[in-house]
């Protein structure tokens, strides 16, 4: 059995949201202020205070939807979970919540239902919660059912000192408890009693009790005086477990003693407290026999962790044995803000929870995008830090390498526009392999608006004329061009099927160069090239021979043999610097600025290729 679907209308920022959900692991991620917490809580406010270990949600009037103009819906929060895949005994067991398949019986789902509403005119709240699909009645759900399926919630601001140290909330004293067999509980007490029958023979023990029950007498007078024994604990299991506490086992020996030397936990740093917080709630889990269907809801494991140990923590989350428990089934919800995460759980796992210009909010499964069993596996390994930002964009632009990345946010600027304030993400896929990446959307899918930008790549030729004025037969780098058909470039065949490929897609769009980036920024405007030049020549400690001033100016007022002559020196010619290097160089060049906060190269000065403004206007259009 596993929670398959949640739908909450009306609750915070929520007005309408469905999710499904599958077995095991399910991770949710989304830019700041999505809904994700918001998800959680209308979860834990469905299943009510007999699922909760601690702390229930209690709603107020304020956690009704608001409108754009300041008013709450009038409509009732209403919270509706599916769950499917019980077997017999969890049928019988949600019998008030099952609907039941007469044809396929086990196909048959549970579903509960809650709704809450808020009156003005009494200004009080009413609350109903339900079971079933019937729409003729509706069948209370007893709460030993709410209580099979316990909500374990780890908070994004937990404080995990104080769910450690021993006391009546101690995560340690619940995992002794789910985990001990009454053998090893009278063992333990057995401990107790006889540390306590040790301690009342005690010289020491015995005067600090004699000197307090003198001090009471002489407080209170005989009559009133109470007597007074020091003990380490009664010796009953639920006592004594809630007051033992985890120390760190360090790695030497104590001088005194031989033994092990110890830490208390406070001297830890806060993220490896949370990695032992996180651990000792897994293992009560692991232990736990009593829960039908534990859930388990883990805001920003990131929290205090530095990208290694998030790397661990994923690794272990994503291949927890929490879900293949005989008998049952733990089910992990994860929301993150953290790429490293999502670059390292399955695919499968993720959900994409985004707004829609057109829907709303949505909840998209990457797993339910049409992706093969190799695609999948292709995209979990370009999902790296890097590459995992575009699950976090409000729009994104997919570039071949790290050239394009460099750029673009500088030439985005010259447009007055940046893309850090509008939530966009460049991602280079270090190729030209688009159509894995570019599967996961659409108005269907994460209807996030992508621009993937893509060389031209012509077929490149020798131009005759350059030979015939030198009187050679020079087939070197100094005369390729890129093939023309009526005086018109011809790109690739690639390039054309990925045009194609994306025509009816309003989500996705393909914006590509004439020949390359360094060919169509020199191109755009009469002045480029001298820019590029000049950030050509900062990459060499001397003049380059490839592409320096004088070949420039060898071209005359002629902008395609400008364009030509820097696309030859340093995308063709076999030169010690490299594409990159330019890059950087160039965007340095172009973020300089004067005194008076001015660009030295005035935006005039430098124009910005059509495609490129044609593929940021797509990602920003919402």
């Amino acid at each position: 059995m596993y929670l398959s679907k949640i739908v909450v209308n009306n609750f915070r920022n929520l007005k309408m949201i469905e999710v499904e959900l599958s077995q095991g692991l399910n991770v949710i991620v989304g830019e700041n202020n999505v809904g994700k917490t918001n998800l959680l809580d209308a979860l834990r406010a469905a299943l009510g205070s007999a699922s909760a270990f601690v702390d229930p949600i209690r709603l107020s009037k304020d956690d009704l939807y608001v409108d754009q103009n300041g008013q709450a819906v009038k409509e009732p929060i209403r919270v509706d979970l599916n769950f499917s895949d019980l077997s017999g005994d969890e049928q019988a067991e949600f019998l008030e919540a099952l609907e039941y398949n007469q044809e396929h019986p086990e196909c048959s789902t549970a579903s509960i239902h809650f709704e809450w509403s808020w009156s003005e005119k009494t200004e009080r709240w009413h609350s109903r919660r339900w079971g079933g699909g019937k729409s003729n009645s509706e069948a209370p759900v007893p709460e030993d059912v709410l209580q099979s399926v316990p909500v374990t919630l780890l908070a994004a601001l937990r404080d995990a000192m104080s769910a450690l140290v021993p006391g009546r909330q101690s995560r340690l004293g619940r995992l002794l408890g789910v985990s001990a067999s009454e053998d090893e509980k009278i063992k333990l007490q057995e401990i107790i009693k006889k540390a306590n029958s040790d301690l009342q023979s005690n010289e020491l023990i015995k005067g600090a009790e004699e000197k307090i029950r003198q001090a009471l007498k002489g407080a209170s007078g005989p009559d009133f005086g109470q007597d007074v024994q020091i003990r380490s604990s009664e010796p009953e299991f639920e006592r004594i477990v809630k007051n033992l506490r985890l120390v760190l086992k360090l790695r030497g020996t104590a001088a005194e003693t031989g033994e092990p030397a110890i830490q208390e936990l406070r001297s830890n740093g806060l993220g490896y407290n949370n990695l032992i917080y996180i651990a000792t709630v897994l293992a009560e889990l692991e232990a736990s026999a009593n829960a039908t269907l534990p859930l388990l809801l883990v805001e920003e494991p990131e929290a205090h962790l530095h990208p290694q140990l998030q790397i661990l923590l994923a690794d272990f989350l994503a291949n927890s044995k929490l879900d293949k428990v005989e008998n049952r089934k733990v089910q992990t919800i994860v929301t993150t803000h953290s790429p490293t995460i999502a670059s390292r759980v399955p695919t499968e796992t993720i959900r994409v929870l985004h707004q829609d210009a057109v829907s709303g909010l949505r909840c998209t499964c990457l797993g339910k995008c049409g992706l093969s069993a190799r695609e999948a596996n292709q995209l979990r390994r370009m999902l790296d830090i890097t590459r995992a930002t575009l699950l976090f964009a409000r729009g994104i632009i997919l570039v071949e390498g790290i050239s394009e990345a460099l750029l673009f946010p500088v030439l985005s600027k010259r447009l007055s526009i940046r893309l850090e304030d509008k939530g966009v993400s460049v991602i280079p896929v270090c190729g030209v392999e688009f159509s894995t990446i570019s599967k996961l959307f659409g108005e269907d899918k994460l209807n996030i608006p992508i621009s993937i930008v893509t060389d031209g790549d012509p077929t490149i030729v020798h131009d005759a004329e350059i030979k015939k004025t030198d009187g050679s037969n020079d087939m070197s780098w100094r005369s390729e061009i890129p093939k023309k058909d009526s005086n018109i470039i011809e790109i690739s065949a690639r390039v054309r099927k990925l045009i194609d490929s994306f025509a009816q897609n309003n989500v996705v769009s393909v914006s590509r160069s004439q020949v390359t980036l360094e060919y169509d920024l020199a191109f755009a405007g009469y002045s480029n090239a001298d820019v590029i030049c000049e950030a050509w020549m900062r990459c060499f400690d001397g003049e380059p021979r490839t592409l320096n001033k004088e070949a420039l100016k060898l071209c005359g007022d002629d902008l395609e043999k400008r364009a030509l002559t820097v696309w030859r020196g340093v995308c063709r010619a076999n030169s010690t610097r490299g594409k990159s290097e330019l890059a950087q160089q160039l965007a340095e060049l172009l973020e300089e600025k004067d005194e008076t906060g001015s660009y030295k190269i005035h935006l005039d000065d430098f124009a910005v290729p059509i495609y490129i403004k044609d593929a940021i206007d797509h990602v920003i259009r919402r």
